[in-house]
Parts: structure tokens; C-alpha cells; sequence
């Protein structure tokens, strides 16, 4: 899928002091190519942290006209095996470093290090015609949902991307896993149809283990030595910037454009970022629609919106609900009800006006955390219920960097500690994006407090409406610069 480039010999990709140029690019994904055409494999796993090697694997995947699945490193190992299962990909590309699964079946590209595992992959498995990537959301569940997506579609987001740079030369630093879905088609297939760098600095190198930042120093660092014209980030990494320049830190001069989503920012962060030289501008996306449909831009800011369409799809509303029609996902995997739709029913409220989406929020209770995953509370709720031990649980989490919980202990002499322990022990079947890091004691939820309905069913948004003081005061301002 890489265009011909008058200028072979410019730097496509950037990994510490490893660099390839665009013709570097081309010979290394045409040999990676060649072996899985050799295999004569339909499904491959990929899973790689931030580096050359995911890039190489993931465009050797389309040229060889193999379903290429992303498996974020982030992902619990319930939810990686789910993957593969549902999957059934005969092999994984990874590094030696990267996984535990042995043995090596073969060494594809020793310079790059990547190595082949096989996997059996020969279970039934559906998906629809012309399936070149599944991507799996972080899941709003414990079981994440394959979103499968066509070559075309996902280059088709890229060409809009790439023509909102305009004539500016391209040095794009990827912050977010490559399995992210965003990350992928803005950050890596756009500046590449550009013409432009590709920067991949390691989760570690960028402060973060799983899906959390940890070092907000290091994630500072990764910008300032890079020098990018251009990052994604998701909300609370721009927090992270805002506060360190409230405590001096600059952003580089040759940093020309912020894109942040993946969950709703408020209008005064953005006002205060603006104010402090970081431009940033908010977007709107999701698997289903290809990632990213709209974005404001420098010559089309509308502050407190989601920004206009960029084009390669059309957005409308229907009872409240955005909807998307024109360049989407071909359907969900095992789900053949689901193939081929003629348009995708976002789950988001909002409204359009001259063109430019403004959300209102969401139709059901899946939430969405400032890292931009997606949660079910009921999820979390149902396991922290079947230890037998709380009355009720109600968890939250939308646009907050970690979950909290409101716990009803059955029995009056629990004590805060003790409750603790048990959401502690719950953890550990969670991954790190969903798991529950403060909780309060509420009182118990009934009819004559109006937070029951008469059929038992909990009363979630009075429930958190009434303890909404506890709320803020689990979520304390200092919590984003820890070990800063």
C-alpha cells in the first residue's frame, strides 16, 4: 500500500538511533510478505511494543493480502487469549522479549527481531469478505469485540488525515500503542501517503506500563528529544502537558498539532492549553467508523466541539444519536448478523450544526475513562457482587484516569480497609484500564430513598447524583503528576 516516493532515501521510520529510509521501508515489508505468502497464512497476530517491527509487520500483512489482528500488549492475558481464539490466527509476530509463548517457529527478520509463532488457527472462524484487519477495542467487557476493517477503508481515513497536514513536512511521534486504532491510521498511514517520519520510542521510554502512565518525566522527555511537528494523545495526557507547563515546562516550537480524543475534553482545558502554546485540537471516532471522522483544525476551530466531518464519511443524526454512513467497518468477527452494514449507530448523543458535531454524551452506561477506554461498569460490578460480601456496587469512571467504586458492605462492620482488600483481590482478574483504585462505604440503596426501583433494579444515575461530593473527593487534583 506505500506510494512511490520521489525521495527513497528520506527517513520513513525512527526507533532510538534505528532509522529506514522509505526504499529501507519497502524491502523489509516485501520480505515479511513474502514469507507469510510462503506460509500461505489468511490470519496473523501481531504484537510488538511501539517500534519499526509493528509498522513492517502490519504493511507486509496488507501486501500480502493477510487479515492482519493487532494484540495490545495491554490487554490482560484473559483478553489476549479471547483474541487469538476468536481469531484463529495461524501465526503471531512478535519479539522474543514481548511474550512467553514458545517455541520460536521462526526467525523472520533478525536485524528488527521479529520471530514466528505458530498457532493452530483451525477453528471455524466469520468474518466478512474482504477482512484485511481486525482491530479489538479494549472492550467494554471482559471479551473485547473484533472490529473488522478492509484495506481501502482504513487507507481512505489516512488521505484525509494526510491532507489536513497541507504543504508541512511531517515528524509524527506515536505516544499511543500502535494497536491503537487511531494511532495506526493518523499516526503511522498518514504521514507515511505524507511523506514524513514516523517516531516510535517504547512504552517504558514514554513512562507507561500497561495502558498507565507511571513516569509523566519520561513521557515529557520522549517529546522534548523527539522534536515532532505532531501527536495523539487521549485527555489525560494532555493534562499531563497542562500541568507541567503550569510548572514550566515548554513544548517544542516545532510542535504544530495536538489531536486528542478519544474521550470528550472539556472546553476551558482546551482554552488553557491554547494559552500555554499547545495546539491541540479535539476529534471524534470510533473502530466502527474507521477511527477518525471528524477533527477541528487550525482554519476550522470550533472550540467545545468534536470539529466538521473530514470527509471520507458523512455523519447524521437520528433521535439524538450520531450516526455514521459512507467508510466503515465491514461488520463485527463471529457476528455475521452484523456483516456489511449500511451504517453504524454510534451510541453517542449529539447534534450537528453548519456542519460541525457537538456531543451530548452517551445513549447507555458503557463509560469512557480519559485514556479513552472503553469500561462496563456492570462489568466490574458483577465481580465485585459475587464475592458475596457488598450489598451494592456501582462503579464510575467516565472521563476519569481510573475507577472508582460506592460499596454497600453487607455487613455494618467492614471496615475501608477490609472493603480494600477484597477490590484488591478483584484486580487482579481485571486488566489495568478497568481495574478499581478508590472506593467510599454508601448507605444501602432502597425504594424509600429513591435509589431502587420497585422491581430492585439500582437507580444508577440518581446513585451517583447523590453521592457525586464522595465522587470528587476520590479523585483527588494532584492525582496525574504522581511521581512527577
Amino acid at each position: 500500500m506505500l506510494p512511490n516516493y520521489s525521495s527513497p532515501n528520506a527517513i520513513a521510520l525512527k526507533e532510538g538511533a534505528t532509522t529506514l529510509t522509505y526504499s529501507e521501508l519497502q524491502l523489509a515489508v516485501n520480505g515479511v510478505a513474502s514469507w507469510l505468502i510462503e506460509e500461505k497464512v489468511h490470519r496473523v497476530a501481531i504484537a510488538f511494543d511501539n517500534q519499526i517491527a509493528w509498522v513492517i509487520c502490519d504493511l507486509a500483512c496488507q501486501h500480502a493480502n493477510v487479515c492482519c489482528v493487532p494484540l495490545p500488549l495491554f490487554f490482560s492475558a484473559s483478553q489476549k487469549a479471547h483474541v487469538l481464539r476468536a481469531s484463529q490466527c495461524e501465526c503471531l509476530l512478535t519479539s522474543k522479549n514481548v511474550t512467553n509463548i514458545t517455541p520460536v517457529y521462526r526467525t523472520i527478520n533478525s536485524v528488527l527481531g521479529i520471530v514466528a509463532h505458530k498457532l493452530d488457527g483451525s477453528g471455524k472462524v466469520h468474518m466478512p469478505q474482504g477482512t484485511n484487519k481486525i482491530t479489538f477495542t479494549s472492550g467494554s467487557t471482559g471479551s473485547p469485540k473484533g472490529v473488522c476493517l478492509s484495506t481501502e477503508s482504513q487507507w481512505k481515513v489516512a488521505r484525509s488525515i494526510h491532507a489536513v497536514f497541507g504543504n508541512t513536512p511531517v515528524h509524527h511521534l506515536c505516544m499511543l500503542p500502535l494497536s491503537t486504532l487511531l494511532e495506526n491510521i493518523a499516526g503511522v498511514y498518514a504521514p507515511l501517503i505524507h511523506g514524513g517520519t514516523v517516531e516510535l520510542v517504547s512504552a517504558k521510554a514514554r513512562g507507561f506500563e500497561g495502558s498507565k502512565l507511571v513516569n509523566p518525566k519520561a513521557l515529557l522527555c520522549s517529546i522534548d528529544n523527539a522534536q515532532p511537528t505532531s501527536v495523539i494523545l487521549v485527555p489525560d495526557l494532555l493534562i499531563v502537558l497542562l500541568m507541567a507547563c503550569q510548572r514550566g515546562w515548554r513544548p517544542p516550537t516545532s510542535l504544530q498539532f495536538i489531536a486528542v480524543g478519544g474521550a470528550h475534553v472539556a472546553p476551558d482545558l482546551l482554552k488553557q492549553a491554547h494559552r500555554y502554546g499547545l495546539p491541540v485540537y479535539e476529534g471524534y471516532g470510533l473502530s466502527e467508523a474507521v477511527s477518525v471522522s471528524t477533527l477541528n483544525r487550525p482554519e476550522h476551530h470550533f472550540p467545545g466541539t468534536a470539529g466538521p466531518a473530514l470527509g471520507h464519511n458523512q455523519l447524521h443524526i437520528e433521535n439524538g444519536e450520531v450516526v455514521v454512513t459512507g467508510n466503515h467497518f465491514l461488520g463485527y468477527l463471529n457476528q455475521p448478523d452484523s456483516f456489511y452494514p449500511n451504517k453504524v449507530y454510534t451510541g453517542d448523543l449529539g447534534h450537528i450544526k453548519n456542519g460541525v458535531l457537538t456531543l451530548n454524551g452517551r445513549k447507555k452506561n458503557v463509560m469512557i475513562n480519559s485514556f479513552g477506554r472503553n469500561v462496563s461498569p456492570e462489568w466490574i460490578e458483577s465481580l465485585l457482587l459475587a464475592t458475596g460480601l457488598f450489598r451494592h456496587a456501582v462503579v464510575y469512571c467516565e472521563a476519569k484516569p481510573y475507577c472508582i467504586a460506592l460499596i454497600c458492605p453487607l455487613s455494618a462492620d467492614m471496615t475501608s480497609e477490609q472493603i480494600m482488600r477484597i477490590i484488591q483481590q478483584v484486580n487482579q482478574t481485571l486488566p489495568d484500564y478497568a481495574q478499581v483504585l478508590q472506593a467510599t462505604i454508601i448507605d444501602p440503596c432502597t425504594t424509600n430513598n429513591g435509589l431502587l426501583t420497585e422491581t430492585g433494579k439500582l437507580k444508577r444515575a440518581a446513585v451517583l447524583s447523590r453521592y457525586q461530593n464522595q465522587i470528587s473527593t476520590l479523585y483527588p487534583s494532584q492525582h496525574i503528576v504522581n511521581g512527577d
